[in-house]
């Protein structure tokens, strides 16, 4: 089991790279989770409670569902940069669920073992990687779907993330300024005289 499972998450501008470390302080719960933000607490970098609410949403639908208390196994570390603090709760928030499911992966065993994809290959490079950093998970990772339908934990848990919206990137962006226009879509007042 790696000794950190991580995930990259991006909402238009921002890109954030979220770390799940194994909890050094296991009394936490979900409404008192242990995340670092650009080396200052949650409270502190985020302000606003809708902000911290967006974050913590995983966190507290996964506890309901599952009872697992993510917030006392796992301290959570975030690098976060560009964008404003909406877009990067949303971005914090894609890269916690991608850690997440990195997670239920390994634990379910929901992943490719080395037997699986052959000693040279590339995907076992990869396998390496992700099993010695927790760095390198895709989907591409996990066993065929037949396989994966067995494993009922794993699926209640994808199923869970993808009901909620947890795994898709939100795409939507601000849309660019046209040459000419004083904005994306706004026009010049006409003059009829």
């Amino acid at each position: 089991m790696p000794e950190q499972f991580y995930g990259t998450g991006r909402r238009k501008t921002s890109t954030a790279r979220v770390f799940l470390r194994p909890a050094k302080n296991s009394g936490r719960t979900a409404q008192n989770p242990n995340i670092t933000v650009n080396k200052l607490g949650l409270t502190e970098y985020f302000e606003r409670e809708s902000s911290q609410l967006i974050i913590c949403q995983p966190l507290h639908i996964l506890n309901d569902a599952f009872g697992i208390n993510f917030a006392g196994m796992f301290d959570i570390y975030v690098t976060v940069e560009g964008g404003g603090k909406s877009g990067q709760a949303g971005a914090v928030r894609l890269g916690l669920c991608r850690a997440l499911y990195q997670w239920a992966a390994i634990e379910y065993g929901a992943i490719l073992s080395f037997e699986d994809v052959g000693p040279a290959s590339q995907t076992a490079r990869r396998l390496a990687k992700m099993e010695k950093y927790g760095t390198g998970f895709a989907s591409d990772l996990l066993k065929v779907d037949e396989d994966i339908q067995d494993n009922e934990q794993f699926v209640a848990f994808r199923k869970l993330l993808r009901e909620n919206g947890f795994l898709t990137r939100d795409s939507r962006k601000v849309e660019r300024k046209k040459y000419g226009r004083p904005g994306a879509r706004k026009r010049f007042q006409f003059s009829k005289r």
